[in-house]
This record gives C-alpha cells, sequence and structure tokens, in this order.
C-alpha cells in the first residue's frame, strides 16, 4: 500500500543494519515462513480495502501495519533477494497452484480418461488450462501480501499491467491487484505452456509409432530429435548401439593392456643391456625384439603362423587356436635370459601377455563362426587357416593413425602416409633394377610416379569375410611385378589394380618396405584386434537388434491378444512386411520403408544383398547365418540371412538412424575454414585442458561433485575408493590391478566417457589431428613426441573423471543392494523395477542398474546430442558438450531422486518403498552440493572474515567480468583488503546455479528503486539465459583471441574485457609482436601463466625479482592453492576503477551520439523528434552515471579514500564528473552551441525554418527536471511534451545553488584544459564529446583562430 504518505517505517526499515549479516540460506528459510503469513496478509488488505471504498478510512493500511508486526519472518527475508524471491514464490505459488488445480480439473479429467481407455483432445486441454491460469491469476490478485512491492512485468515493460503508484487511493490499489491477476494469469499459462512443451521433449522415447499430429511431427522432427541423446533411433537401438560400442572398448582395452605390459617388460630388459650395446643401438634391437615376439606369438606348434581350430559341440561353435612353437618359444626363452638378462617373471609376463591376446582372438573368432549356417561353417573352417595372418598381422604404417579417412566399403584410404625420402629413393631404385632385370626400361621418374601411386592407392578392407578375394590389402601395382602377367609385360608403366598377394616373390620385399610394413608384436595386438572387434560387436549389434524386436513384438501381441488392457507396450522396432508395418507402426506407406533391397543370385549362382552396404559395411555377401531365436520361440522364417534385419521394415527415422554416413569431400572454403579456424581452436582447447596440469587437479576435485549430487560422500567409503583407483587405466602407483573389473565396467557403458574429452577427441578427428602436418619437413619426430604426450595427458584426464564414475558405480550397487535386501527382497526372487519392468533381482540386475544410474546421472560424452556435438565446428563455444551433459544429468538426478521416493513394490505380500530412504539421500546431496555447500561457505567466510552484505555487493561489482555472477567467497588479508576465490571454477554445477546467482544479482541490484521486484527478476531472467547459452555461443578461445588482434571486424587490439594488447602510439612492428605474442597466449600449454606465478612466489621475498612487470606479489600458499582452483584473487579497486573510468567516458560519448546521430541527420527533422532525441540520450547518460556512482560507492567501502579517486579521475580527464558524482548529483547532457549551430546551418541550407527553436523551451524545461534526479533513484517515464499525450506532472524542486553546467563545446581551454595542438580539442573533448561534435568543435575553432584580414 503507498496511498498514504504518512506510513510509518517498519520494523525491516529500521533493523536494516542488523539485516546486513543475515546468511541467503537463513533468508530462504524465512521467506518460506514470511511468504505463508503474506498469503493471509493479502486476503485480509483486499477485505480491509474494499471496505475502505468511498469512506476516508484507512483499514487497509492498518491491516497491512499490523500483519508487519506478526510476521516474525519479514525482516530476515527481506535481508536477501533470495529471501525476498522466495516470501515472493510462497506467497503466489501456494494459492495459485491450488487454484489452477481446482480451476482446471486437469488431473481428475486425465485419471478419468485413462480409466476410459481414451486420452484428453488438444482442444480440452487447452480449455482446462486456460480455466486454471484464470484461476490461478484471480488466486494471485486475492492473495499477494503487497502488490506495489510485488512490481509487476508491466513496470519494466510499459503497457497495461503497469502500476499506478502515484494515486493514493482503494480504487488504485484495486485496480493494481487487478492488473497483478491478469499479467499472474498470462504468466501461469506462459508457464504451463513451457512445461508441457519440456515434459514433451523431455518424454520423447516415443511410442514407436508413427506421429500422425502435424505439431507433435513438428517438434519431433525440429526440436526433439536434434537435442535428444540418441537422435531418431528407438530407445532399444541406441541401447544396442551403446552395448556395440562397450564391447569394442572391451577388446580395445584388453590389447592396450598386453601391449603396455610387452612395452615396460621390453623396455626394462634394453636397460639390462644398455651400457652393453649403447644408447644408439637400442632402438634397433627393441624393433628386433619386438619382431621376435612377433613371430613367436603368430607361430603354432610346427612352425610360422596361427593354426585355427574350428570344432562344433553340442551345436555351439568354438574356435581355438593351437600354441606357440615350444623350440622356438624355448630359444625365445634362452635369449631373453642370456642377452637381456630376463629374470623368469619378466619371461612369464611377455609369454601370459600373449597367449592372453590369442585368448581374445579365439573369442572374437568364435562369436564369428556361431551366427554361420553349417554351410558357411564349413567354408569358414576351411578359409579361415589360410587367412587368419593376414587378418591379424596388420602391421603397414600405411593404414596407421587414419580416423576419420574416407572408406570405401569399410576399408581405409590412405592419405596423409608418406614414406620417409630414404625409403622412397630406395623403393625407386630397386623399381628400376626390377623391370631393368626383365629387360624393361623405367625411368627415375616414372619409377617414382609408380611408387607414389602404389603408396596412394593401398586399401585395406576391414574384417574377415568368407569371400576369398577379400581381407588382403589391394593397390594398383605395375604389371611386370604381378605373378599372372608379369612375363607378359610390354609397358613398364601400365598398372592393375590388384591383391597384394599377386604380387611377386621378389618384388614383394619393395612393397611391403614401401607400405611401412611392421614386424612388430604390438602393431599384431593393436592392429589385428582392431580390426576384428569392429566386424564382430557390429555382427553382434544386428543380431541384438534383432533379437530385441523379437522380444518386443511378442510383449505387444500379447498386449493386443488381452484385449490391449494397460499401458501399450513399444511395438517392435523391425516387421516382415507392409501388412505387419501397418499394424505395428500405423500410418500409411510413406511413413516407413524396407531396409536394403531384396536377395539376388548372381551369375555365379553366389546369393547377395542389393542395397545393404550402406547399412552393414562388415556386410559378407556370401556368409549366411543361422536363424535367430529368442527366449521360447520367435525363429525367423529365412534360411538364408545374409544380415538379420536384411529385407525387414522399420519407421522412416529408424532406417534413416540406423544407415551408414558417408564422407564427403572437402571444399576449398572448408578447408581453410578446417585449418584457420577448426585446428587452432582444437590446439587452443587441447592446451588449456589435457596438457595444462593444473587443469587436471581442478578436473578431478571438481568432479567429486557428482559422486556428492547423488547422496555419495565423496571418499567416505575407503574400500570404495581403493577399489576405483586400482580399476584406473592410465600410468600410476596401484592401478591397472583390476582390469577385468574395469573391462566390465566399459562394457556397462559406465567409464571412458569423459565429456569434454569427448568434445576434444572429437574436433581433433574433425581436423585429421597430427594428419595435417604430417608432411610437414621437420615436424614428425616432434609430432610423435607430442602424441605420446598427449596419449598419456589423455589418459590422466579420462581416468579423473573414471574415478568417481566408478566410485559412484559401486555406492549406487551397494546402497541399491541394502535398500532392496532391506524391503525383504532376496537373490532370485522376481519383483516390478522403478520402470514397470518384472526382473529378478541377482547381482546382474544390480550392475545393470546401478550402471543405467551412472550414465543418466553423471556427464557422460554418448548421450550428448547430435546437435550440440555439431556445434564444436563452429567458431565459436568451448566444451559445448559439458554444460549441455550438466543440465541432463542435474535434471535426471531430481528426477531419479522424486522416482526413488515414490516408487511402491509388492515383495513377500506387502507394498513397500525399499527406495524412499535412497530418494531422500540422493536429493538431499544435490540440495548440498548445488546450494548448501557454496552457499554455506560463503556464509561461513563472510562471519569468519566479517564481511557484511553491502561489502559482498561492491566486490562484484570489482571482479572480472566472468566472475560477476559466480559464487564468491570472502577473505581479508593481512590488512584487512577484500579477497575472494571464485568457487565457480570447483563447482561442476556452475550451469545449473549461475543463472540463478544472476537472478538473484539482478533482483539485488534493483531493490533500491520503488517498482517491486517483478521488473527486476524478469531482467533477471533474460541475462540469466546469456549465462546460460554463453558456454555454447561465446567466442571459443582461439577466435577470441584473433577477434582482439583483428583490424578488420575485431577489436583492433583491446580484449573483450576492455584491456588493451598494444598501445595506439606503437610502432607498426610493435603491434604485430603483442598481436602474435596475444595469439601464441591462447595456444600455450602447460598452464603457464599459473606457472609464472608459482616461479615468481618462491623467489626470496628481499629479491627484485619477486614482482612481475606489473609490480605485483604473489605468495607461494596461495599460488599453490591455486593448483586446485583455490587461488585468493585481490579485490583491488585502485586498479579496476580505470577500466570503469574508461567505459564511462565511452558511454557518455555513445550517449550524446544518441542525440546528434538522430537529430543531425542532414534532412528535415521535426521539433517533437529532437525532444524524443533529446530525451533517449539523458536517458542513456543517466544510466552511464548511475553506474560510474555505484561504481565510485563501491570502491569508498571497499576502503579507496575520495582523493584517490579525484585523482584517478582528474588524470583521464573526468575530474569536473567526480565533483557531482561523488553526490550522486545528475547532470543532464546539453547540447552544445556549436551542435545549435548546426541546427541552424541545417536548416538554411534545406530552406526551412530552425527545428530546434520550437525545441529548445522544452529542453530547457526538461533540463530543469533532470537536474534535480538523484543517481541513487530511477529515471522517470518522461512523455514528450511536445507529443499528443502532454507532459506528465514532474516534481519541480529547488535548483538554486546548483553549480552552473560548463559548455563542453567552449572554444576556450579554460574551462576542460588545453587545447592539442594536433587535434584541435581539450582533454574533456576528446574524452567526453562524439566524432560529429569533435569535427564540428576543431573546425569551429579553427576558424575562430584565423586572422582577421584588413580591406
Amino acid at each position: 500500500m503507498v496511498y498514504n504518505p504518512t506510513t510509518l517505517p517498519s520494523r525491516r526499515q529500521i533493523n536494516t543494519k542488523e539485516n546486513k549479516n543475515i546468511g541467503v540460506a537463513q533468508s530462504m528459510l524465512a521467506g518460506v515462513g514470511s511468504g505463508i503469513f503474506k498469503i493471509f496478509e493479502g486476503a485480509a488488505t483486499l477485505g480491509a480495502t474494499l471496505l475502505d471504498l468511498g469512506v476516508d478510512k484507512n483499514r487497509a493500511e492498518a491491516m497491512e501495519a499490523l500483519f508487519d508486526e506478526l510476521n516474525p519472518f519479514d525482516e530476515m527475508a527481506e535481508a536477501t533477494a533470495a529471501g525476498k524471491i522466495t516470501e515472493l514464490i510462497v506467497n503466489l505459488g501456494i494459492p495459485g497452484g491450488l487454484a489452477f488445480k481446482m480451476g482446471s480439473g486437469l488431473t481428475k479429467a486425465t485419471l478419468q480418461a485413462q480409466k476410459a481407455g481414451t486420452y484428453l483432445s488438444r482442444a480440452e486441454k487447452t480449455k482446462r488450462f486456460g480455466q486454471g491460469a484464470a484461476a490461478g491469476g484471480v488466486a494471485e490478485g486475492v492473495f499477494v501480501g503487497d502488490v506495489e512491492d510485488a512490481g509487476s512485468f508491466g513496470d519494466l515493460l510499459g503497457g497495461p499491467t503497469k502500476l499506478d503508484r502515484e494515486s493514493q487511493t482503494p480504487e488504485a490499489e484495486l485496480l493494481n491487484r487487478l492488473k497483478f491477476g491478469l499479467e499472474g494469469a498470462a504468466f501461469t499459462g506462459l508457464l504451463g505452456g513451457a512445461g508441457v512443451g519440456i515434459k514433451k521433449l523431455r518424454s520423447t522415447a516415443g511410442t514407436g509409432k508413427v506421429i500422425t499430429d502435424p505439431l507433435d511431427k513438428w517438434i519431433d522432427r525440429w526440436i526433439s530429435r536434434p537435442l535428444r541423446a540418441r537422435g531418431p533411433q528407438t530407445p532399444e537401438g541406441f541401447k544396442a548401439g551403446m552395448a556395440k560400442e562397450g564391447a569394442i572398448a572391451v577388446d580395445t582395452n584388453v590389447a592396450e593392456n598386453a601391449m603396455i605390459k610387452i612395452d615396460n617388460v621390453t623396455d626394462q630388459l634394453l636397460k639390462n643391456v644398455k651400457s652393453t650395446i649403447g644408447r644408439k643401438a637400442l632402438p634397433a634391437k627393441k624393433k628386433e625384439l619386438l619382431g621376435e615376439m612377433n613371430e613367436l606369438m603368430m607361430s603354432n606348434p610346427d612352425g610360422k603362423g596361427l593354426r585355427p581350430v574350428v570344432e562344433t559341440i553340442e551345436d555351439e561353435v568354438k574356435v581355438t587356436l593351437q600354441g606357440m612353437d615350444q623350440k622356438r618359444l624355448d630359444s625365445f626363452k634362452e635369449t631373453l635370459k642370456n642377452t637381456y638378462k630376463a629374470s623368469d617373471a619378466d619371461i612369464d609376463s611377455l609369454v601370459l601377455s600373449m597367449n592372453g591376446m590369442k585368448l581374445q582372438w579365439e573369442k572374437l573368432f568364435t562369436s564369428m563362426g556361431r551366427r554361420l549356417t553349417p554351410e558357411a561353417l564349413e567354408q569358414f573352417e576351411k578359409i579361415l587357416p589360410q587367412r587368419i595372418n593376414t587378418v591379424l598381422d596388420r602391421g603397414y604404417d600405411v593404414f596407421k593413425n587414419n580416423k576419420g579417412m574416407p572408406r570405401i566399403n569399410g576399408s581405409i584410404i590412405m592419405e596423409n602416409y608418406a614414406p620417409t625420402k630414404a625409403i622412397l629413393n630406395e623403393s625407386i631404385e630397386q623399381l628400376v633394377k626390377l623391370a631393368d632385370d626383365k629387360g624393361l626400361k623405367l625411368s627415375v621418374p616414372e619409377a617414382k610416379v609408380i611408387a607414389e601411386e602404389i603408396v596412394s592407392t593401398a586399401e585395406l578392407p576391414k574384417g574377415f569375410k568368407l569371400n576369398e578375394k577379400t581381407g588382403i590389402i589391394r593397390a594398383n601395382f605395375p604389371d611386370f611385378v604381378l605373378k599372372s602377367v608379369a612375363d607378359d609385360v610390354v609397358d613398364p608403366k601400365k598398372m592393375d589394380n590388384a591383391l597384394l598377394s599377386e604380387v611377386t616373390g621378389v618384388a614383394r620385399p619393395i612393397i611391403d618396405k614401401l607400405l611401412g610394413k611392421s614386424k612388430s608384436a604390438m602393431s599384431t595386438i593393436v592392429e589385428g584386434t582392431n580390426n576384428l572387434s569392429f566386424q564382430v560387436r557390429s555382427n553382434e549389434y544386428w543380431d541384438n537388434m534383432l533379437k530385441k524386436s523379437d522380444e518386443m513384438k511378442v510383449a505387444w501381441d500379447e498386449w493386443d491378444a488381452g484385449g490391449r488392457v494397460g499401458v501399450a507396450p513399444r511395438p517392435p522396432m523391425f516387421v516382415n512386411n507392409p501388412g505387419e508395418a501397418r499394424k505395428y507402426f500405423g500410418g500409411a506407406g510413406g511413413d516407413w520403408k524396407m531396409i536394403g533391397a531384396k536377395k539376388v543370385e548372381d551369375s555365379e549362382g553366389i546369393t547377395r544383398v542389393v542395397g545393404m552396404e550402406e547399412f552393414d559395411k562388415y556386410l559378407d555377401p556370401v556368409a549366411k547365418l543361422k536363424p535367430l531365436t529368442t527366449g521360447e520361440a520367435i525363429t525367423r522364417a529365412s534360411d538364408e540371412i545374409l544380415n538379420p534385419v536384411s529385407g525387414k521394415w522399420a519407421l522412416n527415422e529408424v532406417v534413416d538412424a540406423i544407415k551408414g554416413t558417408k564422407e564427403s569431400t572437402k571444399s576449398i572454403p572448408a578447408q581453410l575454414y578446417q585449418n584457420l579456424i577448426l585446428y587452432p581452436k582444437a590446439t587452443a582447447q587441447m592446451a588449456k585442458t589435457i596438457l595444462a596440469p593444473f587443469t587436471h587437479a581442478r578436473n578431478f576435485i571438481s568432479a567429486a561433485a557428482f559422486a556428492g549430487a547423488n547422496g555419495i560422500l565423496p571418499f567416505g567409503n575407503t574400500k570404495d575408493v581403493k577399489a576405483a583407483w586400482n580399476a584406473l587405466q592410465v600410468a600410476g602407483p596401484g592401478t591397472r590391478q583390476s582390469n577385468e573389473f574395469y573391462q566390465e565396467l566399459l562394457d556397462l557403458g559406465v567409464v571412458n566417457s569423459q565429456v569434454q574429452l569427448g568434445d576434444l577427441k572429437k574436433l581433433l578427428e574433425d581436423v585429421d589431428f597430427g594428419a595435417t602436418l604430417n608432411n610437414v619437413t621437420g615436424l614428425n619426430g616432434f609430432l610423435k613426441k607430442l602424441s605420446g604426450a598427449k596419449k598419456f595427458a589423455q589418459d590422466a584426464y579420462t581416468a579423473e573423471d573414471d574415478f568417481w564414475k566408478i566410485f559412484t558405480y559401486l555406492g549406487e550397487k551397494g546402497r541399491m543392494q541394502k535398500s532392496f535386501h532391506d524391503a525383504g527382497l532376496r537373490d532370485g526372487m522376481e519383483f516390478i523395477d522403478p520402470k514397470g519392468v518384472k526382473q529378478i533381482f541377482n547381482d546382474q540386475y544390480l550392475k545393470e542398474a546401478s550402471a543405467e544410474l551412472v550414465r543418466n546421472n553423471i556427464p557422460n560424452y554418448a548421450y550428448v546430442s547430435e546437435f550440440i556435438k555439431g556445434l564444436r565446428k563452429l567458431p565459436v563455444g568451448n566444451f559445448v558438450a559439458f554444460p549441455a551433459e550438466i543440465m541432463r544429468t542435474g535434471t535426471n538426478i531430481v528426477q531419479t531422486a522424486l522416482d526413488e521416493i515414490f516408487y511402491t513394490v509388492k515383495i513377500n505380500g506387502k507394498d513397500v518403498n525399499p527406495l524412499r530412504g535412497r530418494g531422500m539421500q540422493r536429493l538431499m546431496g544435490m540440495g548440498i552440493t548445488t546450494a548448501a555447500l557454496p552457499l554455506g561457505t560463503v556464509a561461513a567466510a563472510q562471519a569468519i572474515y566479517d564481511v557484511n552484505k553491502d561489502e559482498l555487493d561492491a566486490m562484484r561489482r570489482y571482479v572480472a567480468d566472468w566472475s560477476k555472477n559466480s559464487v564468491l567467497i570472502p577473505f581479508r588479508n593481512d590488512e584487512g583488503k577484500l579477497q575472494y576465490i571464485d568457487f565457480s571454477h570447483l563447482n561442476a554445477y556452475d550451469t545449473l546455479t549461475r543463472p540463478i546467482q544472476t537472478v538473484l544479482n539482478s533482483v539485488q541490484e534493483g531493490r533500491g528503486d520503488k517498482d517491486g521486484i517483478m521488473d527486476d527478476f524478469l531482467l533477471g531472467l533474460i541475462e540469466s539465459t546469456k549465462e546460460i547459452g554463453s558456454p555454447f555461443f561465446t567466442e571459443a578461445i582461439w577466435t577470441k583471441a584473433l577477434q582482439d588482434v583483428a583490424p578488420v571486424l575485431g577489436r583492433n587490439g583491446m580484449t573483450s574485457e576492455g584491456r588493451k594488447i598494444w598501445n595506439d602510439k606503437d610502432s607498426t612492428g610493435d603491434k604485430i609482436f603483442k598481436g602474435v605474442a596475444h595469439i601464441v597466449e591462447a595456444q600455450a600449454p602447460l598452464n603457464w601463466k599459473q606457472l609464472g606465478r608459482l616461479g615468481l612466489a618462491m623467489v626470496p621475498t628481499d629479491s627484485e625479482g619477486k614482482f612481475d612487470e606489473r609490480g605485483n606479489e604473489y605468495e607461494l600458499g596461495n599460488e599453490l592453492l591455486g593448483i586446485a582452483g583455490l587461488r585468493r584473487v585481490d579485490v583491488d579497486p585502485e586498479k579496476s576503477i580505470k577500466y570503469k573510468i574508461n567505459q564511462f567516458q565511452k558511454g557518455i560519448r555513445d550517449s550524446r551520439g544518441l542525440f546528434t546521430s538522430a537529430a543531425l541527420k542532414g534532412g528535415p527533422i521535426s521539433p517533437e523528434e529532437i525532444v524524443d532525441a533529446y530525451i533517449n540520450a539523458n536517458r542513456a547518460t543517466f544510466e552511464v552515471n548511475r553506474e560510474m556512482y555505484k561504481d565510485i560507492e563501491a570502491a569508498k567501502l571497499l576502503g579507496m579514500n575520495e582523493g584517490d579517486i579525484d585523482e584517478s579521475m582528474s588524470a583521464r580527464g573526468a575530474g569536473s564528473a567526480f565533483n557531482y558524482l561523488g553526490e550522486g548529483e545528475f547532470r543532464p547532457f546539453v547540447p552544445s552551441a556549436n551542435v545549435v549551430n548546426l541546427f541552424e546551418e541545417n536548416a538554411e541550407k534545406l530552406g526551412i525554418n530552425n527545428p530546434y527553436d520550437g525545441a529548445e523551451s522544452t529542453i530547457d524545461k526538461l533540463r530543469n527536471v533532470f537536474e534535480t534526479l538523484p543517481l541513487g533513484g530511477e529515471f522517470p517515464d518522461i512523455t514528450n511534451p511536445l507529443s499528443s499525450l502532454g507532459l506528465p506532472e514532474l516534481p519541480q524542486l529547488n535548483t538554486t545553488g546548483l553549480p552552473p553546467l560548463p559548455d563542453p563545446m567552449s572554444n576556450t581551454g579554460t574551462q576542460f584544459g588545453n587545447v592539442s595542438p594536433v587535434s584541435g580539442l581539450t582533454i574533456s573533448e576528446e574524452m567526453f564529446l562524439d566524432p560529429l561534435e569533435k569535427r564540428y568543435a576543431a573546425s569551429k575553432r579553427k576558424q575562430n583562430q584565423q586572422p582577421t584580414k584588413l580591406g
């Protein structure tokens, strides 16, 4: 209520000093209590206001005063913005929510519709929703405690809901409540609509049927699909794809661990003989040793080559590889003992690693054989012994490190490999000699062309196929080296595409060396396993997809046959014909299509599939598969299956999802974009993360929040800590001890999914990192070393994330098991899980359920949508996947907790809530991690260091821009000056909490105005969207640096924070040097700035070298804490105010420009337009002055004295401004005499009356009003007096005694300083005038200084 101007101050106004020390959490709790009081206050005050109508009584004011005294919580609630917002939410939310529920009747109507087996129509939902919104709006208008204190969005935006704060009548109060209620109804509708939309987007698991509604189809196509992790895939298909990736990761991990063991042991053996053979001989000796191991590993009891045995036992196929050549093994052991001084443990480790890999290969070949029909299995058994060595021993450099390279039918095409110059020259010489031996004349240039074409056309199909012509290297070879035609060649330059096996024996060594043949055991282990794994796991993917589809078909048919009672199960993914597609999917023929084409028989009588290659790049066109069986019976009808889903029908989006993609050829502009933008972006991100040691520490510490947010105390269970550490796959004490456990976690999708690293890896693949510079002379050696360092750094970055995922997985598993056991569930018992699925309770269920919780509740790169992943290719954003995952997992944690709390299941005949305690624990963990911990830490620091709320707010004005909306923990140094730690550096959930902090800051800054908090709340929401979008759309590290130095379309030597990179007076050479240094800084790894500070902190205190170039001194303890992201930063208003002054001066220039640019365009202009421009210019000028006034007040509060502030402003030509800013007075913009003259000159040029004459008196009146405005208030809502609306009543204050306003366009230098002989302007004119005014002022001054001519 405001209509009685004699209202006494409330307790909250009297006790403002005490309220400064109330914490946020305390204020928010008080806000809950006060909000409940406000509900009753609102209703009572409304009744009193109605009684006041028509009578001269102040019952409403008395009622408000009564509640003000009764409410014990309002003072604490008012102490902080968070408390005030909480109070308002409770005040409006409780009555508004209840009214919406009763008014809409949606819940009851929905339940009735479900019982009847129908759904509410969209029209009915919209109608009921509108009713609910209207009821909610009425409730908000009735129960709002103080409508003027709450404010409205109209206060900010204007319009019909702008509250009347001038009238002091009951009628005005009632009208304000009506406006508030109308706005509440609209806002409820908006929030509700957004909620429905979010719910629809979140529940896009879909029905597996055709979407027929046009709106739903549009939402699914353009919003849901791009933003969901699975894209157009079905949930089942996405899960099968995840299982495939997990299985491949397991195979890779097995190979990698074997390789590491071999590498570590061989390195140790070489150290034993280093003193004997010398350091230079070590690489050759290691190559020789690994070659011997490769021959041994690839041997059989009778000699060279692996010998597989294919057996069928009780219809189960098993492939075993016979043992190694015993003689060779004995000889190898003797060599290790005698030559390399190997211990028995070393020898056993090497043999065990080789045998372990053979066991893994056996598993992969067994999986391959089990799919085949008896006829195909017979062919498999025949061909495998002939081809197994070629399939596994793929050690050619030409095919390594080609991730992301184009492929043909699954084959890698070499693009970036180049043999060394020595090997190339040797190969050319040998080719010339070989041709000469055959009587053919081949020149050196011709031989060079041949050698280069062999390398460039070499391809190696992946996998193992029954077709005898696949599985080994193909390339363009000269005919004179091919067995079939070598003796008949006439033209030595003629080449044909052929298999490497067709090359003659004498030419084979030449080709092998040219293609980079390796005989290393490690190469065979990695390349061979990788080759098999991709094919086998891809085959299993297809099998699992069809098996799952069959299970879904059985469930759907049972539901259909049972009268369709209950929720419809999801239909199968694949069906056999269009009739089934219509039955299960719905829709019409254009909504589903067939996968691949029909099977055809070629000229040789071999059945092949046409059109399946784009779906299955490992498709074997002659390998027939056994029918698949699921459960008790769904058997595929066909006995000639080449791919399990070939010829099946599925929804269009499902077919598109499983279809393979093809690489497109990059255009010249695309290559330029890649090399100039994406490549530096990738390297900059790599430098600031995996190659930055301090970042690793922060990565590990901040990731502890993932366990905490799920209600698991970090490091709380030492047994789980040890188990997690032992499983890590990185070099270190105690790591790689539980490799089988880690492989199980890979299979479950728990580990190896670090989000920032996943983003970086994909970006590095996009730019072919390591290959782009591969052919640059002199860089190969450096790149090899960099690759090794990068690999270790990547492993460490992954391990830091894996540790907390494993720890959380173990915690989830243990807690889930205990919760169910306490509820009476025992192993082997059936129960209904929280998803409504019948399960058997056992260890496997616990593993899978716990793994799913980790995948859903902890950031995981596999769950990042394709849209978000695609943003990495833009020049904006840094690690965009991480904030997206924080948003996904943060909401998932809350949803999981609620599901657990309300989950009910029947166990031993009783309805129990086994997971309620776990849900409460998870909800509490999320609250503590995201709110209580940071806010509690701030409150504790405030209490310990005696920092009140005003100081905290002042400090926020003098921190870096990126920290303004962070959680700041305050400290004081020994001198009592404020410092802070930006907690956001360690807060993994900063993406969720920062927008909230932004809203609180906006409301807090607006608390001084008199128009409520709703307008400030709206401004905060708008600003918070910027914070949410910041990680995605702000400049990337590289492009930001590029923008800083670019003279065109850039900032020309200034950072986005306003810091100058070079001085305008610097020479061109110096500017280039400083610009290059700035760009290099963006690419610099190793946290070099932090390392520099750490180095200075270690310098003795009495040394001059302890200071940096700016005179800063660093404390060792503080810099060490900085490694963990806990470095205290000084709040230094003495330095920061210089930037504030620069911003102030620029703001003044820009504000003046609003007038001159609008009023002096050159064409006709009306007096009304001139006044509009004047009001706009002063509105902007007022905002600029008010911000500088707040900065000055904040600087004073932070300990800076007025003299120093005055000195800083005077040094920058703003000394006169300090005189009135320091007093909180506003000095409006006044058009200078020269600008006024421009109006006259322009009017004469156009032959019209001077429009300024019609505006001048109004401008003078407005100026008088503006001069009275205090900078602590708001700029009034001014209507142009020359418009038809007229001038509103404005307060007229006595302006007698105010100092005269200086004329900034005076041509004397006395008021603003001396005139520069270069620019012809004074210092203040340089600082404050816009460009047009500067030109005019200089021109007029020059004219006035011209000597008078004598006639």
